[in-house]
């Protein structure tokens, strides 16, 4: 019984991101709730500005087409 297939791993890891994802709206959704629309926006601000920087962190893709 050597090593865990390759195509085994995608699906267990697709599942285990897919309930993260899942975890993380609800808790999302919860806070928004009690925090309302000041809480709103700041989550809102905070999400872009983590996405900006995570898009310059990553730098542009150039394609050789």
């Amino acid at each position: 019984m050597g090593r865990f297939p390759g195509w085994a791993k995608w699906p267990i890891i697709s599942a285990v991101f897919a309930f993260l994802l899942a975890l993380s709206v609800a808790i999302f959704v919860v806070v928004i709730k009690e925090a309302g629309l000041a809480g709103s926006l700041a989550a809102f601000g905070t999400g872009a500005v983590t996405y900006l920087g995570v898009r310059r962190l990553r730098g542009s893709r150039v394609s050789d087409t």
